[in-house]
């Protein structure tokens, strides 16, 4: 398969899936920094719900634009709800309103699901043949 070409509807989906990437590469080093940093482990600890707002305040304009973007244009229902349910899953989790024990696993898998349903996207446009001619 050819590589699909940056387009403005591929763009947010591209951003939003290294977004995605940049939160999972958090979550799974945040632990490791504790256990090498043990002396900033105070510090760390206390700027980590602040750090998951800062993300999530990029991830859903992003997400939600690209994901409507899609939806629009190729009417693939089905991921247009993966996504929203992993955005949830990620308010969720950075709300912890489950409680901070369940934060990591809620973003992790709220996180993986919105990576997933905006590759979905671009495998869409792909497949579509999709251009840059019309942005609904």
């Amino acid at each position: 398969m050819s590589a699909l070409k940056p387009t403005p509807h591929t763009t947010l989906d591209r951003a939003a899936i290294w977004l995605s990437g940049l939160c999972l590469a958090h979550c799974l080093a945040f632990p490791l920094a504790v256990l090498l940093a043990p002396t900033f482990a105070d510090w760390l600890g206390a700027t980590e719900t602040t750090t998951h707002w800062i993300l999530f305040g990029f991830a859903l304009p992003i997400s939600a634009v690209a994901l409507t973007r899609g939806y629009r244009r190729l009417g693939n229902g089905p991921t247009m709800l993966l996504g929203s349910v992993g955005l949830l899953l990620m308010l969720l989790a950075v709300s912890h309103i489950f409680g901070s024990e369940l934060e990591v696993l809620l973003t992790l898998i709220g996180v993986i699901a919105v990576l997933y349903a905006h590759w979905r996207n671009l495998m869409g446009y792909q497949a579509s043949g999709s251009d840059s001619t019309h942005i609904p």
